[in-house]
């Protein structure tokens, strides 16, 4: 939120300054509330305008965009600037999906500005390539882009637009890097760090590739690496490593990122168990599994088995929540051949409170009939009579 502060100079309006001061600071519900205080309040009409534009600036980035053309009416009922006003509007547009109404409304503008909400030629043309992008139309945004990047090379709208570009197409960043000035090079990269992770990946790449080891990328490591797949979040936590940083571990990010799909954190904790032997992703892999739905719990111990077979118990502990996940992973483990934890793990499902609840059928459905059949002949083995009696009697029912 902060990069909506571009100009700190004071307005003289104490409401819109203390509105500004607000954002700076993280505070963004009373920011709001004191910018449409300013927007109706302060004397000089430039500070109204500015109030408008930054609430609608702030409720795009709260992704309200339904309430934005309001404001951008708002703004030019100020006598704001009609461009800033458009500028607005489409992107609200764009963030509701009306992608013909948001060029619609771009078409002509070139220059929004405003005294204290940050804005210029360049922004209206990387959003302007957004929107055409999103109608079908990379040539024409590829062309925005490149214009813009050739009037304003270091901007960080224009990177954040290359860096869609190589996220999503197969643009190649590599001329583009090349022809940045050394003394550029961090400034691009700190301004990229929240952008399109893999389009970044591709970026710092280059620079990477450029020279090896390079200082200025592994700082933003952190920034984006957790967002990419884990292979190629692996590669980059094995390069912070390399250089002493292995607390800040994409790799162990990804695994404890709630917003990451489980499955895909249990294989981010296990690579980075298997490849750097870290201690915590046992724990982060146990918070990822208990979250997995039930039918991806055979395949995840699958995938654990053969990545990091010294976590495997874990999946068992951590999955094996409920009579039926624990009989799921049972006839999984039995298919692998651990046959006596497929054994427990049974155990342990039909000893729990909710196995009351398992029919017949429910049983044939999670245990194959070879792993009725052979758990049985473990229970008899040991004695254990009453479960032999209970499997070999599903057994017959699944069997016919």
């Amino acid at each position: 939120m902060s990069d909506l502060i571009d100009d700190l100079t004071g307005s003289g309006d104490p409401d819109f300054d203390r509105a500004r001061d607000l954002l700076r600071h993280g505070r963004v519900d009373e920011a709001l509330d004191w910018f449409e205080v300013a927007s109706t309040s302060a004397a000089d009409p430039a500070v109204r305008a500015s109030a408008c534009a930054y609430a609608a600036g702030v409720l795009l980035s709260l992704g309200r965009p339904w309430e934005v053309p309001a404001w951008a009416e708002m703004l030019r009922d100020a006598d704001g600037d009609a461009d800033l006003a458009a500028l607005l509007e489409a992107s609200a547009r764009l963030q509701l999906d009306e992608v013909d109404a948001a060029i619609e409304l771009l078409d002509g503008v070139t220059h929004p500005t405003d005294p204290w909400f940050p804005c210029s030629a360049t922004t209206a043309r990387v959003v302007r390539a957004h929107a055409r992008y999103l109608a079908g139309d990379e040539e024409h945004a590829f062309r925005e882009v490149m214009d813009a990047g050739a009037s304003d090379p270091y901007a960080p709208d224009v990177w954040d637009a290359i860096a869609r570009f190589c996220a999503e197409t197969d643009f190649d960043p590599q001329p583009l890097v090349d022809a940045l000035p050394e003394d550029r090079v961090l400034g691009v990269l700190a301004a990229l760090a929240s952008s399109y992770a893999p389009g970044v990946d591709r970026i710092a790449g280059v620079v990477w590739a450029r020279n090896p080891g390079d200082a200025r990328v592994l700082a933003i490591v952190p920034r984006f690496a957790a967002r990419l797949d884990s292979i190629r979040a692996l590669e980059w936590s094995a390069r912070l490593r390399a250089a002493g940083m292995g607390r800040t571990c994409p790799l162990l990010a990804r695994a404890e990122d709630p917003s990451v799909d489980p499955a895909d954190r249990v294989r981010a904790a296990a690579l980075a168990h298997a490849s750097f032997g870290d201690r915590r992703a046992r724990e982060a892999l146990e918070r990822a599994v208990a979250s997995l739905p039930d039918d991806e719990l055979g395949t995840v111990l699958d995938e654990v088995w053969v990545l990091a077979r010294a976590l495997t118990d874990s999946v068992v502990v951590a999955g094996a929540t409920t009579s039926r996940r624990a009989l799921r992973i049972a006839a999984r483990l039995f298919a692998g051949g651990a046959t006596e934890e497929a054994y427990a793990t049974l155990v342990h499902g039909l000893a729990m409170a909710d196995a009351e609840t398992l029919s017949t059928d429910d049983v044939v459905a999670l245990l194959p009939l070879t792993a009725l059949t052979g758990l049985a002949e473990i229970a008899q083995r040991r004695g254990e009579d009453d479960v032999a009696g209970i499997l070999e009697a599903v057994a017959v029912v699944a069997e016919h």
